[in-house]
């Protein structure tokens, strides 16, 4: 065992996490699952709600596996990432039909499974079934970034071989789920990002980054890219007589796939007037609401809520108050403005 590893799991025993909601003992390997995906580009913080919901909903494999994606979709809408819920559903409708609803115990045969990539299969070996295996998860990048001071940053793929090179040396064949937590933990709590507290960190003293003083320049930053883009929508708001509103269920794949959303084209005159035309001959606009921004990963998308009058319309249209469909942020945030 590595001196590293062997410093984190006396660490853990004291300062570790031990009673986040998919914590258990025996461990859920469902739970883990679970919670291994929603934290994926996801703080704990915000996961915390979700899990609770999803599992209340949801409580065990088979139950996800016959539920209406549009459930799964209401349920997951705001945590952003829609692919990870529609993987979640594929997968646990997989495990249901091929394994019996176990999840297999196979690295090769969980990495084959939607939406899991190799250091999620990693946490659910490890953390679900305490089985010998490693992680390289945002939070692990960093601390062994700073550990060995990697040089280079981890989008580069002689940076990353590099990093699971390092995770697999230390990942110790005792004590594996411990260590698994540990490593996440000291990454989440005392490895941060922007202000590190090395004075209370106990694998400090053999970090080269911290021995070097350079404990803010590791991992080394990504070259930055030229501002994003930005795209203009109007979104096409109609409401019937009962109040009721429009709503359309989105591709699967794309931006917010399987959720419900308005209408939306260009926001030209002549194209607004057309759009709406089609959608109801009667319709007519009420009001414009104030531009805003929503921001995605590469782009950002300035949306004009257009408030349409259509009068005599019900096919796809829901009320506000008790609305069940999952629905994008921006949507959500145009239906609370009404």
């Amino acid at each position: 065992m590595t001196e590293l590893a062997r410093e984190l799991l006396i660490w853990f025993e004291d300062n570790g996490r031990k009673n986040l909601p998919w914590q258990s003992s025996p461990p859920n390997i469902y739970h883990i699952w679970l919670s291994e995906v929603m934290l994926q580009q996801t703080q704990v913080v915000t996961v915390i709600g979700y899990f609770n919901a999803f599992i209340k909903a949801f409580p065990d494999m088979s139950a996800l596996a016959r539920a209406r994606e549009d459930k799964v979709m209401a349920l997951w809408a705001g945590l952003g990432y829609y692919s990870r819920a529609r993987n979640l559903h594929k997968t646990a409708k997989i495990i249901s039909s091929q394994y019996g609803g176990v999840f297999p115990k196979s690295h090769s045969e969980i990495v084959a499974l939607p939406g899991i990539g190799p250091s999620t299969a990693g946490a659910i070996l490890s953390l679900g079934s305490n089985l010998e295996a490693s992680i390289l998860d945002g939070n692990v990048k960093r601390v062994l970034a700073r550990y060995h001071r990697v040089k280079g940053h981890y989008s580069k793929t002689t940076v990353v071989k590099e990093l699971w090179r390092l995770a697999r040396l230390h990942t110790p064949s005792e004590k594996n789920a411990v260590y698994t937590q540990a490593i996440m933990d000291i990454g989440a709590t005392v490895c941060t990002p922007k202000n590190p507290n090395c004075s209370i960190c106990p694998i400090s003293r053999h970090c080269e980054a911290f021995i070097n003083n350079e404990q803010l320049y590791f991992p080394e930053k990504k070259i930055k890219r030229p501002s994003k883009p930005e795209k203009n929508l109007v979104f096409l708001v109609y409401v019937n007589e009962k109040n009721e509103i429009f709503l359309a269920k989105r591709p699967s794949s794309g931006i917010w796939g399987g959720l419900w959303s308005f209408e939306e084209c260009q926001d030209k005159s002549k194209i607004v007037s057309k759009a709406i035309k089609r959608h109801n001959r009667s319709a007519t606009i009420l009001r414009r609401l104030e531009k805003f921004k929503h921001t995605f990963s590469h782009y950002n998308l300035w949306i004009t809520p257009i408030i349409i009058d259509s009068p005599g319309s019900s096919k796809n249209y829901f009320p506000t108050t008790s609305l069940t469909k999952g629905v994008p942020a921006p949507v959500k945030k145009i239906i609370q403005s009404l």
